[in-house]
């Protein structure tokens, strides 16, 4: 959110520096909280636009979802060529699960990040995050289904290998 109020202000900050970008981003206080230097994650901040006042409540603790997202993606490291050297239905279940939640997080991500409301209003955002957690509950349902009814993704990975004879 800093980057963005910087490069929205580079005209105002290219004569002024320091002094105008602590003017255009509010107060000492917010600033420090943009840049993640303060424990307070339940912050009030204003900014002006052309429509005027919008007042913007930043809550939420993401400290504890960012060393969980961090270990599911090392997992994945290990888990990832264990299904296919090893194929049964408990790897190909947590890898299913693994995949699935790292992809949820990371769609997650670009939805909060591209279908902002003060863009689409308040509607889009929540349809667009509804969809989302649709087509990830529909993913980690078929490939829990493929896993217990077919022959699952580690074997399903080897026959495509054997493939090339």
């Amino acid at each position: 959110m800093a980057l963005s109020l910087m490069l929205r202000n580079t005209s105002r900050l290219s004569s002024g520096g320091y002094p105008q970008l602590m003017k255009a981003l509010g107060s000492k206080r917010q600033f420090s909280q943009l840049l993640g230097q303060t424990k307070n994650v339940t912050a009030y901040t204003k900014s002006k636009t052309n429509l005027g006042v919008v007042k913007r409540y930043m809550s939420g603790d993401h400290s504890k979802l960012w060393p969980i997202e961090k270990a599911v993606s090392i997992l994945l490291l290990g888990v990832v060529p264990a299904t296919f050297i090893s194929p049964n239905c408990i790897l190909d279940d947590i890898f299913a699960v693994l995949v699935v939640t790292h992809f949820h997080w990371g769609l997650e991500a670009c939805v909060v990040d591209y279908v902002r409301p003060i863009l689409f209003g308040p509607v889009i955002p929540k349809l667009t995050m509804a969809l989302l957690y649709l087509i990830t509950i529909s993913t980690l349902g078929g490939l829990l289904y493929y896993n217990h009814n077919c022959i699952g993704i580690g074997c399903t990975g080897r026959r495509i290998w054997e493939i090339t004879k």
